[in-house]
């Protein structure tokens, strides 16, 4: 009766269809004309209701009677485990280029209805990398689709250092092709990305609108990656078809792939977001406060910036409510208190030098040290992002990270001095925010 049934599904299915998305399809039992099929992930499942219940139900009755029922299930994922099983991939060499954010992982990742699908993708590609490819990310602005593609490179090379994951935007891949083009260095920058690279993942494609030379060295790089077997992952804020200014065969081989989209979130999806931000930074934010941030802000993007931008005032100032929050994101020109202005004064104390100082150019050692101190403690301890401790101090997004850098080494190397600066610094804050009245 199982191969019946299959056999009627095949003869009404089209070849690509069939080898697309019913190879792993199997009947696991059949009791009382209720079928359940068997696949081997969710988004395999969520496509085949999606586009071919009509069929599997006509099928079904036309073989058990006209009150046969059937349903899909899956086998479950564990992320814990090891790739045991992979694609047409891979070839082990040393770690070829790998600039990836350590902070996207599939475990912080915030699953909803609008993402699941897309979460669902990534994760089995994360097991069986090439077996889908390319696979074409796209979604509005903020909605995580660089969280996706960096987590799938991170889990890739936790369970295979050898791996050469190669992670860039368009823009990058188009200013390193004008430097190899300008320093005669062409085929090396070829051979990196065609015959070196395992998984190749280019974020932002979308910037190579209006690009011809890029679009064609695109073009022979992602041929000669597909046809060796190597994942490709690409990620838009359009769809394919949405490129305009593309070659149409570059179009064609986006969309030979497998096309995910990730939806608009759900103010619910937005709350989840908010709860699960608050927790992994370790400062409790209240669920009317989550709220009114899911309101106000659509995407993840900015839920996570009022996130930050709240802790940093909870872990200065020492206390939060719903009218101060209300009061920082509704007027960000105006927040009650100026958080960094009251940072820089704290350090213009304990260093003994001007908040002009601070904010110079001036290399002066105690000056130097309250800059770099200072941005440390304002990325590390009140959460902001290093762009906008820049621009705080009125430094550049390099020289910001090159200080906080500098600082985390001297603390690994057990520097006292800055561990007593940094204990002066805390002292001041909470002493600050234990006697200021809100």
């Amino acid at each position: 009766m199982k191969d019946n049934i299959l056999s009627a599904l095949k003869e009404k299915i089209s070849r690509q269809n069939w080898e697309s998305w019913f190879l792993d399809f199997n009947v696991k039992k059949i009791e009382d004309k209720h079928v359940v099929f068997e696949v081997g992930n969710i988004f395999i499942k969520d496509r085949l209701e999606q586009k071919f219940s009509k069929i599997i139900s006509k099928v079904v009755k036309e073989v058990l009677g006209k009150d046969a029922t059937f349903e899909i299930v899956y086998k479950e994922i564990d992320i814990t485990q090891k790739n045991e099983e992979k694609g047409p991939l891979v070839r082990k060499r040393p770690l070829l280029i790998t600039p990836l954010n350590p902070k996207y992982t599939f475990e912080n990742f915030v699953v909803g209805n609008f993402n699941r699908f897309a979460y669902n993708v990534f994760l089995e590609a994360s097991k069986k990398p090439g077996y889908y490819n390319p696979i074409f990310l796209y979604s509005g602005v903020g909605l995580g689709k660089t969280h996706l593609a960096q987590a799938l490179g991170n889990y890739l090379l936790e369970n295979d250092p050898d791996l050469k994951v190669a992670y860039l935007t368009s823009e990058d891949f188009m200013n390193e092709m004008f430097y190899a083009i300008k320093n005669g260095t062409t085929e090396e920058f070829r051979e990196k990305y065609r015959k070196k690279a395992d998984i190749l993942i280019i974020d932002d494609i979308q910037f190579l609108i209006g690009i011809k030379s890029a679009q064609v060295e695109l073009f022979h790089t992602f041929n000669a990656i597909h046809e060796a077997g190597k994942q490709i992952i690409i990620c838009s804020d359009r769809t394919p078809q949405e490129l305009k200014d593309f070659h149409s065969r570059m179009i064609s081989r986006f969309q030979m792939g497998l096309l995910v989209k990730i939806e608009n979130p759900t103010k619910e999806d937005l709350f989840k977001i908010g709860k699960k931000i608050s927790k992994l930074k370790g400062v409790e934010i209240n669920d009317e406060i989550i709220d009114y941030i899911s309101s106000i802000y659509d995407n993840p993007r900015l839920i996570h910036g009022a996130i930050l931008k709240l802790i940093a005032y909870k872990n200065l100032y020492g206390s939060l409510n719903l009218s101060i929050a209300q009061s920082i994101l509704t007027n960000p020109s105006k927040p009650p208190k100026a958080l960094e202005e009251k940072l820089i004064e704290i350090l213009s104390d304990i260093f003994e030098c001007s908040p002009e100082e601070i904010l110079s150019s001036k290399r002066t050692k105690n000056i130097s040290y309250a800059r770099k101190v200072g941005m440390y403690y304002a990325a590390k301890k009140l959460n902001l992002s290093t762009r906008d401790v820049g621009k705080v101090f009125n430094k550049s997004h390099s020289s910001v990270v090159q200080n906080i850098n500098q600082v985390e080494k001297l603390i690994k190397e057990g520097n006292i001095i800055i561990k007593n600066y940094l204990k002066q610094i805390d002292k001041a804050t909470k002493n600050f925010a234990q006697g200021e009245s809100i």
